[in-house]
């Protein structure tokens, strides 16, 4: 016991942060709340349990994304009183449509008879992951790492919160925990802040607050760290082969000093066999497999609970995710995560379908089986709908709104007409243009920026949108009053590395800017950059090098007279004009061009090490 709450206060101290006291719910809440789960069948307390998505409805060329409710979902969320469900980009086309949906779902969920409204879930990061189809993309957790400023943390967060609860979007799944340790982790890379545990936590803290600040719900992912794994868990079993003192010194080191303050931790499906050393039989492989964290009593109880003190809702990954749906039947899955301490299952059946509905039915008397059965605690079960009420009634969810601790009125009220407004706004993309700019790094500047405008200008990129990113900010440094000559830049797409003519394409240019975009450690198309830098020596050009993704490939280019780096290859579709429904546009680019003609200088600092 000592240990342990001298390796919490260790980290608290390390962090130089105040931790504000999380709201608590009022007495007479915490005695109606267990009133009404005493009164509620076993039917409904797993469905408050389950948090479904409503992605997609068809099958083959007949299948779409969802953007309004057909009737059998709405029969489906008046029956079962879910706890919550999570959107996708597939739901959200537009800010007024997805506000629209929202009503629509919480409307029917009420109708059904509900005491508590839904809890609308969407994994809107920032950057690399967002969801929100016209929403401020913001540059992404590595970018705003790359700032040195945990306030930027705090500024993309609250612009995302705004946008979020315009539309009655309720719980953000961020922010990504995880330290990328790993250069070759092929799943977490930018959503990282760094791989430094210590800026993880100081930057998550003022990540929460900025969620906090707009009525947003946390979730911290992916418990215990997804960061130093090169498998994605989407596709594969990852195993991480680290002991608990070793999670200590990295990973858990963030978790420690802002565990208390989220609302929710969500799992990693990922193994961890010197931690739990429980295995199952696995239904693909027919062989032994150490039991994943989503599923392991020892991590979500006995670390996350016991050890690090969490009191609020554990949420598992998404249960469809090959890591588990490949190994276990969903009602062993189910099961096994229930009784490790799990309070909400994330996606555990697929509602696509009619006949997914109908097995809807099929997998909610399963489990309540295996409740009646004694497989299933009873105990967890109760425990974990009481967790999720109460949340509920810290911020305002429940029905009767004399049990909720928050006013539900108090609370911003989606409103269609208002979002179109607030979600994607100029003054958004104006905060998140700002941090872009910050985050902008240097790693080598041998007088090849900031580019004359009388030089001509040769600019390599590898994807069709990135084109637009390029027109966007040199129209901003006209609007800044830097000289700018379109004349002498040429824009090249590479559609084909292998048949490119280098000597010709760059022939006559003084500057060559190479754009190049990685995913993990793996560096492609290493020989054609190569070739581009040594062939524009050779023209007495200068060859700039931008790393446009992770930062890794930055070691592979030193013979570059410049290299630069901005955390985020998105590119955009249209120059955006703010009339109405712009779609979402990454501006760490457009950031990292304006660098380089001299509209701003590089402050960034690189968050990882880069060998």
């Amino acid at each position: 016991m000592k240990k342990r709450i001298a390796f919490v206060l260790s980290i608290l101290i390390a962090v130089v942060t105040v931790i504000s006291p999380a709201c608590t719910v009022n007495v007479q809440a915490k005695e109606s709340i267990a009133q009404i789960v005493s009164d509620m069948p076993l039917e409904q307390k797993v469905a408050q349990m389950i948090m479904p998505s409503f992605r997609y409805w068809g099958t083959g060329d007949a299948k779409k994304g969802v953007t309004e409710l057909n009737d059998q979902q709405k029969a489906t969320l008046m029956k079962y009183n879910f706890g919550g469900v999570i959107l996708f980009a597939q739901n959200t086309q537009e800010a007024a449509q997805t506000t629209e949906l929202v009503t629509a779902m919480q409307k029917a969920n009420i109708q059904g008879g509900a005491k508590s409204s839904l809890l609308i879930s969407i994994d809107q990061e920032g950057g690399y992951i967002t969801r929100l189809q016209t929403g401020t993309q913001m540059p992404g957790n590595m970018a705003i790492g790359a700032t040195g400023d945990s306030e930027n943390a705090y500024r993309a967060a609250n612009v995302i919160g705004k946008e979020l609860a315009v539309q009655g979007i309720n719980v953000d799944f961020a922010p990504v925990m995880d330290v990328n340790n790993n250069p070759e982790n092929p799943i977490i890379g930018v959503r990282s802040f760094s791989d430094n545990p210590y800026t993880v936590a100081r930057f998550s803290q003022r990540f929460i607050d900025g969620l906090h600040s707009n009525g947003v719900m946390t979730a911290l992912k992916h418990f215990p760290g997804h960061g130093d794994t090169a498998t994605d868990s989407h596709t594969g079993l990852p195993l991480i082969d680290k002991t608990y003192d070793e999670l200590k010194k990295l990973e858990l080191i963030p978790y420690a000093a802002v565990a208390k303050k989220s609302d929710f931790v969500m799992t990693a499906h990922i193994q961890y066999p010197k931690i739990e050393t429980g295995t199952y039989i696995s239904k693909l492989t027919g062989e032994k497999i150490n039991i994943p964290a989503t599923l392991s009593k020892t991590i979500l109880t006995g670390i996350l609970r016991d050890d690090l003190g969490f009191d609020g809702v554990i949420i598992t990954d998404a249960l469809d995710m090959d890591a588990i749906a490949k190994h276990f039947d969903k009602l062993e899955a189910t099961e096994l995560a229930i009784n490790a301490g799990a309070n909400m299952l994330l996606m555990p059946i697929d509602l696509s379908t009619e006949d997914g509905l109908k097995n809807l039915d099929d997998y909610i008397s399963g489990v309540v089986a295996g409740i009646k059965s004694g497989d299933i605690s009873i105990d967890a079960v109760n425990e974990s709908v009481t967790r999720i009420l109460k949340m509920k009634a810290k911020y305002g969810l429940l029905v009767d709104d004399s049990l909720n601790s928050v006013s539900k009125w108090s609370r911003i009220q989606p409103s269609a007409t208002v979002a179109e407004k607030v979600v994607g706004s100029k003054a958004n993309h104006d905060v998140e243009w700002d941090i872009a700019l910050e985050a902008i790094t240097s790693i080598k500047n041998d007088n090849a920026f900031p580019i004359d405008s009388d030089k001509k200008v040769v600019i390599l990129y590898p994807s069709v949108s990135q084109s637009k990113s390029f027109e966007y900010a040199l129209d901003r440094l006209k609007e800044s009053g830097i000289k700018i000559n379109k004349n002498n830049i040429s824009m090249i797409y590479i559609e084909n590395y292998d048949n490119y003519n280098i000597a010709q394409g760059i022939a006559g240019a003084d500057v060559v800017i190479c754009l190049s975009a990685i995913y993990s450690a793996e560096v492609k198309n290493k020989e054609f950059i190569t070739n581009v830098i040594s062939e524009s020596h050779k023209n007495n050009a200068k060859a700039i090098f931008l790393s446009a993704q992770l930062p890794y490939d930055t070691a592979f280019y030193q013979a570059a007279d410049g290299i630069v780096a901005c955390y985020n290859a998105k590119g955009m579709t249209d120059i955006p004009n703010f009339k109405a429904n712009t779609k979402q546009y990454g501006q760490n680019i457009p950031a990292a061009v304006y660098v380089l003609f001299g509209g701003a200088g590089a402050k960034g600092v690189l968050p990882v090490s880069v060998n």
